[in-house]
């Protein structure tokens, strides 16, 4: 992974640990090459979150249409005394943290005097946007200690040694973004990590109207097309092709069969792109699309299956008043 170029000066009280220089360079661009060659063409959507990715999914979070971060906070703030109950001397690991926001009201639910006994792990695909909600966290609450982790959290979750108990943070219904068996594997291995009595909390977009849902990924003012158009930009930066962003179009839609919204990128027209990284060029024909993401939506009897299976214990489910969103609390036996 391109590790980004901008620091910032971190507070005392933070560390980054950066990982991404140890991924396989190599086996990054054969497996954005692989999606490339397929006939139906896919970009891993993790390429999404260079600095610039990161900065516009922060935009897409504020917008109107995007009803997920909306609900997911107001959902937190009702139920972030329940959770934040008798949390003292313990890791907080969030996944895929991003920005403070969401974090931050748990830690306000959390008395300053307990605050001090913990340490928190943000990990996410951008350093800078670790360091940048780190040092706006030591802001609001100077007490903690922030070890930051930029990696790779599907292939390098790797936590420093700790005799503490761990509460693990999953938001944004990040989970979605995997295939049925990719986000059960990934629970998996995350148990695995985790000893007896630590906890997850893992929040899930619900099944809901369909309208709803393809205007969270259609906004009116398009932040969520230049986002879609970006990961062409990281394409370009791992193999060295010359996509030109402007050449597609943004294309989202729900597909009931899979409960899930799909993103694409449609061409405009015909195109060729080459690369060193290629024997031949890739042809695209006009109207054929390049699948960037999946988003895909839950029922509680598939939250059930998906969080029983993996073999966590459900503790709590907690949902909002409109049945849109889910944060269920889950344990480790």
């Amino acid at each position: 992974m391109n590790i980004d170029k901008k620091t910032y000066r971190l507070k005392p009280q933070v560390k980054i640990e950066n990982l991404l220089p140890e991924i396989d360079q190599k086996k990054d661009c054969q497996r954005i090459i692989d999606g490339l060659l397929k006939n139906k063409k896919s970009i891993p959507s993790v390429y999404f979150y260079d600095e610039t990715g990161s900065q516009l999914f922060e935009e897409i979070t504020r917008l109107p249409e995007y009803y997920l971060n909306r609900t997911e906070k107001l959902l937190l703030a009702e139920v972030s005394t329940q959770i934040a109950d008798g949390i003292k001397d313990i890791d907080i690991v969030e996944i895929g943290s991003g920005d403070c926001s969401k974090i931050s009201i748990l830690f306000d639910s959390i008395p300053a005097i307990n605050r001090k006994t913990i340490r928190y792990l943000p990990i996410d695909i951008s350093q800078s946007a670790i360091q940048k909600s780190a040092n706006n966290l030591i802001d609001c609450f100077p007490e903690i200690e922030v070890h930051g982790i930029a990696a790779n959290f599907l292939d390098q979750i790797r936590l420093p040694y700790q005799r503490k108990k761990r509460l693990f943070c999953f938001f944004g219904s990040t989970i979605g973004n995997l295939s049925r068996k990719k986000s059960l594997n990934f629970l998996i291995n995350l148990k695995e990590n985790m000893e007896p009595g630590d906890r997850l909390l893992l929040g899930l977009d619900l099944i809901k109207n369909p309208k709803i849902i393809e205007a969270a990924y259609n906004d009116s003012q398009k932040v969520t097309e230049k986002f879609n158009q970006n990961i062409l930009n990281v394409v370009n930066q791992k193999i060295k092709s010359d996509f030109y962003p402007k050449d597609f179009n943004h294309l989202a839609y729900y597909n009931q069969d899979y409960c899930r919204i799909e993103m694409h990128l449609k061409a405009k027209k015909d195109l060729m792109v080459s690369s060193p990284y290629l024997e031949n060029n890739i042809w695209i024909k006009k109207n054929e699309t390049i699948h960037t993401e999946n988003s895909h939506k839950f029922s509680p009897g598939q939250i059930n299956y998906l969080t029983k299976k993996s073999g966590f214990e459900i503790k709590r489910k907690f949902f909002d008043p409109k049945q849109w969103y889910s944060i269920v609390e889950l344990t480790k036996r």
